[in-house]
């Protein structure tokens, strides 16, 4: 069997898998969220509403919509398709999820074909690449990210995230990049608009390139000025899809009763727990809204904060070292800045989705 056929086989057995993980979840109703960004929202339900998806301005909905246009309009087009069947809008998720899977299969693939991983694992690099992709498919961790139907947030940023990584992997091995650049640019500026997290994406090629590519990160941007400027351009993208957002509602330095050290604190812990989820992933929790302020530097802060930065330390170590081993710690603490460092979320101290990507 040829390589080309090996990899098919892959793609193939991860499509089956997800298709199997999650044929029940089309018995899953509208819950919470839902209600706000598919059952009432009134721009979801003619195409002709679509301009106003990707301009929230005074969003008086205040849903997890605002300014995600991305997301917004795939949901505009699950409802132009089959209305208010859940099944429609679970169908989409699961493959969101399941495209995920193989972008992620595509990344460590490359990855392992590049010149200095090729010799040592070249001859299993579909083995290798299936082993991570189908694991991260499966691991139950994802289950809210995928089941809960407003959460396609979480999942198609994730989806265009390892898309944006895959083309410019392939771009970075390619004679010719341009078309592979331009199609990590597209997937870099869908992110932007399905979710903010995305914003780590442009500085995340580019420490790719620096470990695995270029011999310097002056020589990676004097080689690719012009992928990373437009690369970096996307970033105006999601500053525009913010302007009169309602995040600010709930996401903001100055929430009243939550302060930046307090969340700080807190976020010891629920990354911590976060982690042993990742290796016994019981129970699971869909809300987490009885977790606990820690509101001093007492053990429950300064035992989990002690081990998190004893991890965060060895990635720095790691980085200055320019050990491969400490991409994905970067990208683990990268991902989950944004939600779980010192910008309050009054309204989720905890949530597994955060989890998809890291």
């Amino acid at each position: 069997m040829t390589e080309a056929s090996k990899s098919w086989v892959a793609v193939l057995v991860i499509v089956l898998a997800g298709l199997l993980v999650y044929s029940n979840n089309y018995k899953g109703e509208f819950i919470w969220d839902d209600y706000d960004t598919i059952v009432e929202h009134p721009d979801i339900r003619s195409l002709s509403s679509i301009p106003k998806l990707f301009w929230s301005g005074p969003d008086s909905y205040n849903t997890p919509l605002s300014g995600r246009p991305t997301v917004a309009l795939s949901f505009a087009l699950n409802y132009a398709v089959n209305g208010l069947d859940v099944r429609g809008y679970h169908l989409v998720n699961n493959i969101i999820h399941i495209l995920a899977a193989m972008a992620l299969f595509a990344i460590i693939r490359c990855t392992l074909l590049l010149p200095r991983f090729r010799t040592r694992f070249g001859a299993g690099v579909n083995g290798y690449a299936l082993a991570v992709a189908i694991l991260w498919l499966v691991h139950p961790l994802q289950t809210e990210a995928v089941d809960y139907i407003t959460q396609r947030t979480e999942t198609l940023m994730g989806l265009f995230y390892f898309l944006t990584l895959f083309f410019a992997a392939a771009g970075f091995q390619s004679a010719r990049p341009k078309g592979w650049f331009a199609g990590a640019v597209i997937a870099c500026g869908l992110g932007m608009g399905s979710k903010e997290v995305m914003v780590s994406a442009p500085l995340l090629v580019l420490l790719y390139d620096r470990f695995f590519v270029a011999d310097s990160f002056r020589d990676a941007l004097r080689q690719r000025r012009g992928f990373y400027a437009a690369l970096a351009s996307t970033w105006i993208l999601l500053f525009v899809y913010q302007i009169g957002s309602s995040r600010s509602e709930t996401v903001a330095f100055d929430l009243e009763g939550l302060t930046p050290l307090d969340y700080l604190r807190t976020q010891f812990g629920v990354v911590l727990h976060y982690l042993r989820l990742s290796f016994w992933p019981k129970p699971l929790v869909l809300d987490y809204q009885d977790w606990q302020i820690v509101r001093e530097f007492s053990g429950a802060a300064v035992v989990p904060g002690f081990i998190l930065g004893a991890m965060v330390l060895s990635t720095i170590w790691g980085l200055r070292r320019l050990a491969w081993w400490a991409v994905p710690g970067v990208l683990f603490f990268t991902v989950l800045a944004p939600t779980s460092s010192v910008l309050p979320v009054f309204t989720e101290l905890a949530s597994e989705r955060r989890m998809y990507m890291p």
